[in-house]
C-alpha cells in the first residue's frame, strides 16, 4: 500500500544533499535534525503551506524512516488538503509501525471517517482510541459528538458525562452536556450543568442563550 511513499522518499535525495543531511552520522544528529524538520513542518501547516510541509516531512522520513510524529503530521497534511485516501493509508501504515498501539492514530482515523460522513466507522475508531487511552477526555467528547450526529442522544449523554469525570471543569464538555440535555428535554439536568458552567466560566457568552432555551422547556 505504501510503495508510492517510498518512491517519493527517494525522489527527495537531491534536496537532502543540499541540506547536508548526508553528513549526519550519529543517531543523535539524525534525531535532532528530524526534530527541527518536524517543528518547521508544523509552522508550514499552521500557515496552510501544505506542499512545503509535505516536502519537509518526506525529507524527515528519509532520515528517520519510522518516525511516528512525522507520519502523523503527514497524515494531517493530507487531511487538510482533503486527500482522505492518502491520509487514511498513511495512518494505516502507521498502525503497523506502532503495532496497533497508538490511540492518537485511531483518533485521527476517526476524524477522517467523521469528516467523510462515515459515522459508524468513526464510532469504531474512537472506541479503539479510548481502549488505549481511557484517561483522555477528548476521545470521549469526540465519541459523544458522533453519537449526537447518529441521533443516539442517550449514548451521547453517557459518554460526555464520562468526559466530564476526566475533566470536571471543562467548559466545552459542559456546553455539550447542556445542549444534549436540552435536546432530550431534561430541564433539571440541563439546569444542573448550566449552574456548573456559571461557576467555572461565568463569562461564557452562551449562558444567556442556554437560560432562554432551558426556560422554554416544559
Amino acid at each position: 500500500v505504501f510503495k508510492q511513499y517510498y518512491q517519493k522518499l527517494k525522489s527527495v535525495e537531491k534536496d537532502i544533499k543540499l541540506r547536508g543531511h548526508q553528513q549526519l552520522s550519529s543517531a543523535v544528529d539524525k534525531s535532532q535534525a528530524v526534530e527541527e524538520m518536524i517543528t518547521e513542518a508544523k509552522q508550514f501547516i499552521n500557515n496552510e503551506e501544505y506542499k512545503k510541509a509535505e516536502d519537509i516531512l518526506l525529507d524527515a522520513l528519509s532520515v528517520e524512516q519510522h518516525n511516528v510524529d512525522a507520519y502523523k503530521l503527514l497524515a494531517e497534511v493530507y487531511r487538510c488538503r482533503k486527500e482522505f485516501v492518502q491520509a487514511k493509508e498513511t495512518l494505516e501504515y502507521l498502525l503497523k509501525i506502532t503495532h496497533d498501539g497508538d490511540a492518537g492514530v485511531y483518533s485521527s482515523l476517526a476524524n477522517i471517517a467523521k469528516e467523510r460522513g462515515n459515522l459508524k466507522q468513526a464510532e469504531e475508531d474512537y472506541l479503539k482510541s479510548i481502549s488505549l487511552a481511557e484517561d483522555n477526555y477528548l476521545y470521549f467528547l469526540s465519541l459523544a459528538e458522533v453519537y449526537l450526529d447518529l441521533e443516539e442522544e442517550a449514548k451521547a449523554l453517557e459518554v460526555a458525562h464520562r468526559a466530564l469525570v476526566l475533566s470536571s471543569n471543562n467548559p466545552k464538555i459542559l456546553d455539550f452536556l447542556i445542549n444534549i440535555s436540552i435536546i432530550m428535554q431534561d430541564k433539571e439536568l440541563a439546569q444542573q450543568y448550566l449552574d456548573r458552567l456559571k461557576e467555572v466560566n461565568p463569562d461564557n457568552n452562551k449562558i444567556l442563550s442556554f437560560i432562554e432555551r432551558i426556560d422554554n422547556l416544559k
